[in-house]
């Protein structure tokens, strides 16, 4: 973890918890969630110190935690973790229905998918309000407090009410959706109403900036939005609205990737799915409808038929880790998933060959970076996503720069990552000839632009968003006097 010049007590606020511990034959397993903001916060609480407040979610988290409280790590704390217990009904309306049937589809446009109901949305309101009581308790007067994202959208003002002397941050990780879309959600009005209440709100790009303050500005007529410094005065209060795009730790993952381990798994990948001139490519994502994979499928149907000269030279592992599976959608999605790849394979495989392989499962970190390392090209083709960092770790693992990463252009990272071949998941044909174009480049073309790609990552890693975001919240927090 790189020095930080932050200094305040830091409170993390979290819908999922950085740490699980979950009862098994073997006794209790603390099992570490995966992801870029656990990335880049738990070592910087654990050299800091501080507090991360989370919905305790595993089936010994009460076991570990006496009182609510549970030091990370056990056996030399360094941050104390305070876990929220929710009720099964809490989880139903807070998360399952009004965040990840309502909030989550909306965001990413895909409207014809989201439901909203009242009663979802009173759970969701009274389980934001248990975390901002949780933050009131535990939080110092000079505490810089650092909320994320959907689930917890009422959260800063819900906290400001109750402690108006805290400076928070929140940030808004997935996509924000334009105001046209915005307002097909009921309580549109009370979710930039409880955002307003942090003093430094970030977002992954500027569009989505921009299309923020538009929702203010088009929402409450009386509040003057300055477009020229990213402001809203709101309450007698400064909320600096900034695009703080996420990252991840590129030096990591390029230490991973060198190590023998990840060096032996790789060159046995590639003797494997990438011998004899054969060319390996890789996805990796959620089973989530936003993420493009039936699209996807149909654009590789489309590859195989129109050059079928790389029927046979071309092996494409998929990734897809089932999610939310108490959500009817995602089940059905899964299943769509596997029948299309069956369908596929049936269409263009041999008795030697299938075009393509499916994981079904979480893939730990070493031999995901090893996967990375050894493919000639990687898929991201995301119908919407905030950012998308598996395109960067594709991009991080990729030490001998032989890889392809062709992204989507409306994926946050394509912003960042402009030296990928951008495809459209909603273009069959075009994805497929870029994908041919991938395969045809020469190796001082792939090694050029992946370099560039890396070079941008190292200039913007994980370490840098998290630093940029508290120094403009310790900023903004001295620009008033709080009663």
């Amino acid at each position: 973890m790189e020095d930080t010049p932050i200094t305040r007590p830091l409170v993390v606020v979290t819908n999922r918890e950085p740490y699980v511990d979950e009862r098994t034959r073997r006794g209790i397993r603390v099992l570490p969630n995966a992801g870029g903001v656990v990335s880049a916060l738990d070592p910087l609480l654990r050299k800091m110190g501080g507090d991360w407040v989370a919905w305790g979610s595993g089936s010994a988290d009460r076991q570990t935690a006496p009182g609510g409280i549970r030091p990370v790590p056990l056996k030399d704390p360094r941050y104390r973790l305070h876990r929220i217990y929710l009720s099964p009904d809490e989880v139903q309306g807070y998360y399952n229905r009004y965040a990840n049937q309502g909030l989550w589809p909306l965001s990413h446009m895909l409207i014809e998918r989201a439901r909203f109901s009242r009663q979802a949305w009173s759970v969701y309101r009274s389980v934001n309000l248990k975390f901002a009581r949780k933050v009131a308790r535990e939080g110092a007067a000079d505490a810089l407090i650092f909320s994320h994202d959907y689930q917890l959208a009422l959260f800063p003002s819900l906290l400001r009410q109750l402690r108006p002397e805290l400076a928070i941050a929140h940030f808004w990780h997935i996509p924000w959706p334009t105001f046209t879309v915005l307002r097909l959600c009921p309580q549109y009005q009370e979710i930039l109403r409880g955002l307003l209440g942090a003093d430094v709100l970030g977002f992954q790009t500027d569009d989505d900036v921009e299309a923020f303050l538009t929702s203010v500005e088009r929402t409450f007529r009386h509040v003057l939005v300055d477009r020229t410094t990213q402001q809203v005065q709101w309450q007698g209060r400064t909320v600096q609205v900034t695009a703080f795009p996420i990252s991840v730790d590129i030096e990591e993952i390029e230490r991973l990737a060198q190590s023998p381990r990840v060096t032996r798994f790789a060159h046995g990948i590639r003797r494997r799915l990438a011998s004899g001139g054969q060319q390996l490519g890789i996805s990796v994502e959620r089973a989530d409808y936003t993420k493009g994979i039936i699209p996807r499928l149909e654009a590789l149907r489309e590859f195989f038929t129109r050059y079928p000269h790389r029927r046979g030279q071309v092996n494409f592992l998929q990734i897809v880790v089932p999610t939310r599976s108490e959500v009817n959608a995602y089940r059905t999605l899964f299943r769509q998933v596997e029948e299309e790849t069956e369908r596929l394979n049936r269409e263009f495989g041999t008795a030697d060959w299938k075009p393509v392989l499916t994981v079904r499962r979480s893939v730990d970190r070493t031999r995901l970076t090893g996967l990375f390392r050894a493919a000639d090209f990687a898929l991201v083709s995301s119908l919407f996503d905030g950012m998308n960092l598996v395109a960067k770790e594709f991009v991080s693992s990729q030490i001998e720069g032989r890889g392809v990463l062709l992204l989507s252009e409306t994926a946050g990272a394509s912003q960042e990552l402009d030296a990928a071949l951008s495809v459209n998941p909603w273009d069959p044909e075009g994805f497929a000839a870029t994908l041919e174009q991938a395969l045809s480049l020469p190796a001082e073309e792939r090694i050029r632009r992946m370099q560039a790609m890396q070079k941008q990552i190292h200039g913007h890693t994980l370490f840098d968003w998290v630093t940029a975001i508290l120094i403009a919240l310790e900023a903004a927090s001295e620009h008033y006097v709080r009663t």
